[in-house]
């Protein structure tokens, strides 16, 4: 369960989504159900909304929270709507938080054999990706390659010999190093550059 206070002190983050949801789901939260779990997963927050100039974030509350959670769970449900629901029972869930209530959207990242989660049923037009703090649609190359990925032995799985730090994709390890940062804040590797840390990360997994 995430800690609503903390939320409220910070900013929206590349895994952070806030909404207002002050006339119930807005249909946005589906573009980013699909990018989260198309990307590193994230966690939705409605009742919740943002300061366009401040980036501040400004607790409203929702109205009928359980109405809100059981309409979630209609949506993730329905095959016309959302192509795939990867949540379980605990992803969806409500909070308390000063005379107010708010509904949290926990979403994992998407097993490659699920991939593209989609909005609708044309998944050329209703897949997103998460890009720094937004929701963006996915090309037909992007989608095309998660689907070469669904195959049991797929291009993520293959060993790849003489590569060098300059042959990784620079926006994927920045995505990741902001994802590091936000669940650890205060670590030591946060301050490493890039091949620093990328050297520490996979040092576990060389055999001496």
């Amino acid at each position: 369960m995430i800690d609503i206070v903390s939320i409220l002190a910070s900013q929206e983050r590349v895994n952070i989504e806030v909404k207002a949801a002050s006339g119930g789901i807005p249909n946005s939260v589906w573009e980013t159900y699909s990018s989260f779990a198309n990307t590193f997963g994230g966690t939705i927050i409605l009742g919740i909304a943002e300061d366009k100039e401040t980036k501040a974030f400004i607790p409203k509350g929702v109205q009928n929270a359980q109405q809100i959670c059981t309409d979630i769970w209609n949506t993730l449900n329905n095959r016309q709507k959302i192509s795939a629901n990867i949540l379980l029972e605990y992803h969806v869930y409500k909070i308390d938080h000063d005379g107010m209530q708010f509904v949290v959207i926990e979403v994992p990242r998407a097993d490659r054999r699920d991939k593209p989660i989609y909005v609708g049923q044309d998944m050329f037009k209703g897949t997103f990706r998460r890009n720094h703090e937004g929701d963006y649609r996915c090309s037909a190359e992007e989608i095309k390659s998660m689907l070469r990925d669904q195959a049991d032995n797929s291009q993520d799985a293959l060993m790849l010999e003489d590569l060098f730090i300059s042959d990784l994709n620079e926006e994927s390890i920045h995505r990741y190093r902001i994802l590091f940062n936000n669940l650890k804040p205060d670590h030591i590797w946060a301050k490493l550059g890039d091949d620093e840390f990328l050297g520490l990360m996979i040092l576990p997994f060389i055999k001496v």
